[in-house]
């Protein structure tokens, strides 16, 4: 008798910079997400796949949720980007960040704005919802307290609060185990040995994405945006991939800072690009990167369209 098998989708959802690349790269057991300590590093949807014996569990990473600035169309698409992903998951996972303050009752936040949201999908269809408390290695003194918790899990019916820290591991095995208990019945979706249904155009985006979040100042990287121009595949007298990058910057004086003197800070941002695409793709690869000036690009619904982030209104 064949054994039965469970697959769903399970949507990561927070508000931005709560761990949830953090956790997908961990439950899938290999780095595929951009990461970094700034908050919206995410800027679309990312599907990590992790397939253990008769579990296929299709983690959904999205955007940080939060309330955007009116007019900044680019924000609008993140927010969008994450509560589209409620509309079919299987299973929620709600990352409340440890580390940080927690305010789920002041009604301007982004807190209480992702719980309005929850609560309208959980209203509409029912739905496992799992409470994670991430970075229980960095604990805040005004973070999560077990009144504001106890006060969420009754307004949201949650299945269960589960503490861990994605960055040591700590307690995702706990997680593990109660999402497999909650999967729908069903065949897998993907082959077992994928790890993610993204494609490599977009992955080596997102890791040079990443870079500019590290290597560059508090403000610039959200005014950058990565767009993959050319991905020639090994042929001929070519030994290795060959990539080329376009940055665009919205205003021509952030060239220079993305550019650096004498060309250091784009050379650090490729060669850093570089060893994370490498690692990735197990083989050397040729990787060119230039700085476009593209100006307000991030307000521009057109070139938002051109770029790849397309609010659903303007589909």
């Amino acid at each position: 008798m064949e054994t039965k098998k469970h697959c769903g989708y399970i949507a990561l959802v927070g508000r931005p910079n709560v761990g949830k690349s953090t956790l997908l790269n961990k439950l899938i057991g290999e780095k595929m997400a951009a990461v970094s300590p700034k908050a919206q590093t995410t800027r679309r949807r990312f599907r990590g796949i992790h397939t253990e014996e008769n579990y296929q569990m299709i983690f959904v990473d999205t955007p940080g949720v939060h309330v955007a600035p009116e007019g900044k169309k680019l924000n609008e698409y993140c927010v969008s980007e994450a509560l589209d992903v409620l509309r079919d998951a299987d299973i929620f996972v709600y990352i409340i960040d440890g580390s940080r303050a927690f305010e789920p009752s002041r009604k301007e936040s982004d807190e209480a704005f992702l719980l309005n949201c929850l609560e309208k999908s959980l209203s509409e269809r029912a739905v496992p919802l799992i409470v994670v408390i991430n970075k229980i290695d960095q604990q805040h003194p005004k973070g999560p307290n077990q009144e504001n918790i106890k006060e969420l899990m009754g307004r949201l019916q949650t299945e269960a609060l589960i503490p861990l820290s994605a960055r040591t591991g700590q307690g995702v095995d706990t997680l593990v185990k109660l999402l497999k208990e909650k999967l729908p019945e069903g065949p897998f979706l993907y082959p077992e040995d994928e790890l993610t249904d993204q494609n490599m155009r977009q992955i080596v985006g997102e890791l040079i994405q990443e870079k500019l979040f590290l290597l560059l100042g508090e403000e610039i990287p959200y005014s950058c945006a990565v767009e993959i121009v050319n991905f020639k595949e090994p042929a001929g007298e070519r030994k290795y991939p060959e990539i080329e990058a376009s940055i665009h910057v919205e205003r021509d004086s952030q060239k220079a800072i993305v550019v650096g003197k004498g060309g250091a800070k784009i050379k650090e941002i490729g060669q850093r690009a570089r060893e994370s695409i490498e690692r990735l793709m197990g083989q050397k690869v040729v990787l060119k990167l230039f700085v476009k000036h593209t100006p307000n690009w991030s307000k521009d619904v057109e070139q938002l369209k051109r770029l790849g982030y397309t609010l659903p209104k303007d589909k």
